[in-house]
């Protein structure tokens, strides 16, 4: 190029000389090609955009030169269609809308975002900005056209850039992409002249041109000015043809997390459940009832689904509806599916008097299955070897294994450890079932041992769920009070638990129905039938209480007997001060029940006394439960015999298996006790005892007014009718029916004017067969024996203990005694639930309740003294559970109160206490209020939105995050659900730092509201959002790295196999034990063993330690059914990362 060419060059070519042809985000990306000249054109350029994707990220890169110097900006969206869908359909918008949404939902919520987002908006209401959305057809065009801001150029394209790149972060940065270049200002070097000529457009053009060199300059901007005016052309068309799109952005970037819009404390609350149930309502929704011969209702369908879904995972599921419900036929459903379609090995354990009903249930459905009762299972000798390799068991009335010291919880621990804790026709874990309306009695350890049933005592097994360690998990949720430790408690209830009431099944399901039917809920009313209790026992009853009152029953506390000198166990001392409450306790209990039971107590207390007397002037002292084990050798038979109870030393003595016995009892150190001041208490109670008993040895029925009043009622009122009468005792039990049906003058004349009914007794000393036989004859028509109904062999009125309260069909009765008080109220619940069944007939069902009308408050005054005074020992750490089990929790006196009055609204509140709520409660408040409007209004809302409400007394903030579930050893692979993080920042307890809770039971409490609830939220003054934000993700991210730690570490094991562990060590290269033998051993207690094994490894160290037989040690391991082939680790869970957790919504709480 001459020198005098290139001085005649204009100067604003000089911008553009360095901008490439070709752009590929490699050699250069866009956004750095665009935003060099953005900044070299002079201010008040112009931009037009058409893309078929935009997002926030590409508006940030060109950010600050478009604020700075756009005289005008237009932005032209298209949209590119889903695979299968067809060109020219009119719904692009929708697709655009989700695009953008989908980044705004996915966009983690940080200051920088929130400040690119509000920027946008401002820019965006900037007059000189359109946006328009092309609905024409499909519109995958890119192009960005630049116009400077004088002359020719404002009307004239200076630069146009056309190729792949979307209007978005990564085609402007990230994608490699091909983009071409078009530029105005372009210089060719020299041309010939006579060339000239044939490179210009239209001849009138060409007498335009004056000289040679503006020939040549003409020439070489013609291809691209003529490429950029036709470029120019096509947006116009494209634009026109496009219609506003701004408004509905402004509005969706408003709508976001980062925007401006207000959203309710509703919208918030209903968004956190809906998205928390989304993949079950999705999974309930595409599924009806299944295919079976068995039947089932509405939500008896839908318990199986769920079970299903929880045996997948944790290979244990907890069946814990209510008393009526059918569990049975959950149970039977779920066996069909394993033990008829899958051919499993199915093993059923149940109560002996619940034997023959799942018999003939699973007969008639086709269901091979083993029966064992929990009878059996007590029995020391009883073989369970055939069953060792069951893939199934379903263990009915589960909570009667709530104990784990008892010898039929020890042989079901064996029974599923056995086989290696492995099915013979799965080859996999064991599945286990468990029924239960009542799996907490006592304390919340009772659903803790029912659960390790299936945990086999690995404390980690729900480390997934985010439970490091069970038992620890109890533990912290014991501490709280009764009503709140089952709370504490929901997230494990979630997991593996299915809990429905009966008022909640009638409310969530109002039509429900049951083989075509509509099912009946009758109303369940309480009555209240008073008698004189102090008339029984003719004006000494304020005497016996105070006798009871101040019993020392010292042989229970021998701890405080021990001399000065000698130490004493606290742990012990506390344990037997709560013992003697307890007693004192079951007295009084006992002396509301009836005269009878009341004066059996005071026998049997006599005669233990006085025989532990004769042994203290022997210079023996025994602890007393090994003792009272004693007194059973000796059977009595007249319970009536109204002679003074002696010692029964001699006749211990006399009998050769109780005299063996008592041989063999540990006896302790006489030398440790003060046997004179111990004696001299023993004989003051026996001193009071022997005055109760000249009392009450020689009351008749006659004199018994409890009895007199019950005979009234059943000549009256319930003449004619059908009658169940419970009683907590089996000697009140026996009492009355001997009473009843003696042939007695009196009673035969009662028996005439109460209609000549059949009475029948049933309690522990019926054997299965009896209880089936009677069960049949009172109620004929559920159990299908027409032949008995209406015929002289149908029962009218049957007397029972609870043994009759478990699994029972009795619906062919109306009405229910209770003949003590409730001491414990649930019991009534459980009662009532024997008639109170689907497929009553009745409209409406009659609980009678007998409470005395005189004497009452001061027997629950006294019962409430010494069970507070047990609580407060408890309190103190110096007692374990099973002395708790027998305490009369204080809130039980208020509820017994309320029964006094007839208050209806109990029963139906003991069947919802929230000592175990699961989240179909939840599901059922989500469900109630999905309407097909809600529903719409719940899938438009974005996520990350918030709000604020007011809750007096709290402050703080709710989080909720998803996260995906990715499959195991895949890293950023195929998620195959979601996890959901509910957690709350309580500012309350801690203003500055703020303590998590992760409880979704209690969370859900705080932002639970109404459609009318009002907005309060704080300015960014007060709270610091972020901070809270980031305390919160990096607390989750912890958590999950903690969980998988656990999941990867070696599992919690008990100190005794680490013990017996240690000493097989020693002796791995002895003369008598091979070193085989002992690594085979050592894999064995590397694992967590049921506590049945560890009963084992005890003893056998104790032997150990007394005769040191190393190969007698290594031979219990090695018996242990425990596998030992190494297994293949499963993939590492992927762990958890920052950028998978997505906010779906927060609220602020309190402000």
């Amino acid at each position: 190029m001459s020198p005098e060419r290139k001085q005649t060059q204009p100067s604003y070519e000089s911008g553009y000389l360095s901008i490439p042809f070709v752009i590929d985000n490699q050699q250069h990306t866009l956004s750095d090609v665009l935003n060099r000249i953005l900044s070299q054109a002079q201010k008040g350029f112009q931009l037009d955009i058409a893309t078929a994707y935009f997002n926030i990220g590409g508006w940030a890169l060109l950010q600050r030169n478009l604020e700075a110097g756009a005289r005008s900006f237009r932005l032209l969206l298209g949209a590119e269609p889903k695979q299968g869908k067809d060109i020219g359909r009119e719904d692009e918008k929708a697709e655009i809308v989700q695009d953008l949404l989908h980044e705004l939902n996915e966009a983690s919520f940080n200051e920088r975002m929130l400040q690119q987002v509000e920027d946008l908006t401002a820019f965006l209401q900037r007059s000189s900005v359109e946006v328009r959305l092309y609905r024409q057809g499909f519109l995958h065009a890119k192009c960005y056209l630049v116009y400077g801001s004088e002359g020719l150029a404002l009307l004239s394209p200076q630069l146009a850039i056309v190729g792949s790149s979307n209007f978005t972060r990564a085609g402007l940065q990230v994608n490699k992409e091909l983009n071409l270049v078009h530029r105005a200002n372009l210089v060719t070097e020299d041309i010939a002249p006579e060339r000239l000529p044939a490179l210009l457009r239209p001849e009138e053009k060409r007498q335009l041109v004056e000289t040679e060199e503006e020939s040549r300059r003409i020439a070489a901007n013609v291809p691209g000015l003529l490429a950029m005016d036709e470029l120019a052309e096509w947006y116009e068309r494209q634009w026109e043809a496009a219609h506003d799109f701004k408004a509905e952005l402004i509005e969706l970037l408003d709508a976001s997390k980062f925007g401006r819009k207000e959203y309710t404390p509703y919208q918030v609350y209903m968004k956190a459940l809906f998205e928390y149930f989304r993949d079950e309502l999705e999974a309930q929704e595409g599924n009806g009832k299944t295919r079976s011969v068995i039947e089932l209702s509405e939500f008896q369908e839908d318990a199986v689904r769920r079970a299903r879904k929880i045996l997948l995972r944790y290979d244990g599921v907890m069946i814990a509806d209510s008393v009526g419900l059918g569990k049975t036929w959950i149970g039977k459903k779920l066996l069909e599916d394993y033990a008829y379609h899958l051919r499993y090995k199915a093993v059923i354990i149940c109560p002996a008097s619940l034997k023959k009903m799942w018999d003939e249930e699973t007969r008639s459905a086709g269901i091979a299955v083993h029966i064992l009762t929990q009878e059996m299972l007590g029995r020391e000798e009883y073989d369970i070897q055939p069953y060792l390799d069951a893939d199934l068991v379903l263990i009915d009335e589960s909570h009667n294994f709530r104990n784990k010291s008892t010898r039929r919880y020890e042989k079901l621990e064996l029974l599923l450890a056995g086989n290696q804790r492995k099915g013979a026709m799965s080859g996999e874990r064991k599945k286990i079932i468990l029924l239960t309306a009542t799996p907490i009695n006592n304390s919340i350890f009772d659903l803790y041992h029912q659960i390790n049933l299936f945990t086999g005592g690995d404390r980690s097994y729900f480390a997934e769920a985010g439970i490091g360690d069970l038992q620890r998990y109890f533990m912290a949720a014991q501490r709280h009070q009764q009503k709140e430790s089952g709370l504490a408690l929901f997230n494990l209830l979630e997991e593996v638990v299915i809990r429905r009431t009966r008022p909640f099944i009638k409310q969530a399901y109002p039509n429900a129905t049951i083989k075509g039917m509509p099912i009946r809920w009758p109303e369940r009313r309480l009555k209240t039938v008073r008698y004189n209790l102090e008339g029984t026992y003719e004006g000494i009853y304020t005497t016996i209480v105070k006798h009871i009152e101040g019993l020392r029953l010292a042989p229970y506390k021998l701890e405080t007997y021990k001399k000065s000198e000698v130490a004493r166990d606290q742990f012990e001392e506390g344990r037997e001060e709560a013992l003697v409450g307890i007693f004192k306790t079951r007295y009084l209990k006992r002396l509301e029940s009836s005269i009878d039971a009341f004066r059996i107590s005071v026998r049997r207390a006599l005669e233990f006394l006085k025989t532990f007397m004769s042994y203290i002037l022997e210079g023996k002292v025994f602890d007393s439960s090994s003792f009272q084990r004693a007194l059973r050798f000796l059977e009595h038979e007249e319970e009536e015999d109204d002679a003074l109870p002696q010692s029964l030393a001699e006749d211990l003595d006399a009998d050769e298996e109780a005299r063996r016995f008592i041989e063999q009892l540990p006896t302790l150190d006489p030398s440790q006790y003060d046997l004179k001041q111990l004696y001299l208490d023993v004989s003051k109670d026996v001193e009071a005892l022997n005055e109760i008993w000249m009392h009450i040895a020689s009351i008749t029925p006659k004199r018994d007014a409890k009895l007199q009043r019950l005979k009234d009622l059943l000549k009256t009122e319930l003449k004619g009718q059908k009658v169940l009468l419970f009683t907590y005792y089996k000697d009140t039990a026996r009492y009355l029916y001997r009473c009843l049906t003696s042939d007695d003058p009196d009673m035969m004349a009662w028996r005439e004017e109460a209609g000549n009914p059949l009475l029948k007794r049933m309690d522990s000393g019926n054997d299965s067969r009896e209880r089936a036989k009677i069960i049949a004859q009172f109620a004929p028509l559920v159990n299908n024996r027409l032949d008995i109904a209406g015929s002289d062999q149908e029962i009218d009125i049957l007397i029972s203990t609870d043994v009759l309260s478990e699994g029972q069909n009795l619906q062919d009765c109306g009405i229910l005694i209770n003949y003590d008080l409730h001491w414990n109220p649930t019991r009534m619940v459980q009662r009532a639930g024997r008639i109170d069944r689907i497929g009553t007939s009745y409209e409406t069902l009659w609980i009678m309740n007998m409470f005395p009308d005189d004497g009452l408050e001061r027997l629950l005054k006294l019962v409430e003294s010494l069970s507070a005074k047990i609580a407060s020992i408890d309190r103190s750490g110096l007692l374990d559970e099973s002395i708790l089990g027998e305490t009369v929790h204080p809130q039980n006196f208020n509820t017994l109160r309320r029964i006094e009055q007839a208050d209806g609204r109990v029963i139906e509140e003991q069947e919802n206490m929230l000592e175990l709520v699961s989240g179909e409660l939840l599901l059922h408040n989500l469900k109630s209020l999905l309407t097909d409007e809600m529903r719409n209004m719940l899938e438009a809302l974005p996520d990350g939105i918030h709000s604020g409400l007011w809750r007096d007394g709290h402050k703080g903030v709710f989080f909720y995050f998803t996260a995906p579930v990715r499959e195991r050893g895949s890293r950023g692979g195929k998620a195959v659900g979601r996890q959901h993080f509910w957690r709350y920042v309580d500012l309350a307890s801690d203003p500055r730092g703020g303590v998590i809770e992760d409880n979704r039971y209690r969370i859900l409490n705080l932002i639970q509201c109404q459609p009318d609830t009002g907005r309060v939220v704080p300015t960014h003054f007060q709270v610091d959002i972020f901070a809270l934000q980031e305390k919160v993700i990096s607390s989750i991210l912890q958590a999950s790295e903690n969980q998988r730690s656990i999941e990867e570490a070696p599992k919690i094991l008990d100190p005794m196999q680490q013990k017996v562990s240690a000493v097989l060590r020693q002796f791995a290269n002895g003369r008598d034990v091979r070193r085989k033998e002992v690594i085979e051993a050592m894999q064995k207690l590397s694992k967590p063993l049921p506590r049945v094994y560890i009963k084992e490894l005890r003893k056998a160290l104790e032997l150990f330690k007394k005769d040191r037989n190393a190969r007698a040690l290594l031979d219990v391991v090695l018996k242990l059914d425990i596998e030992t082939q190494a297994q293949p680790k499963p993939e590492k869970k992927s762990p958890l990362k920052r950028e998978d957790l997505k906010l779906i919504c927060y609220d602020y709480v309190g402000w």
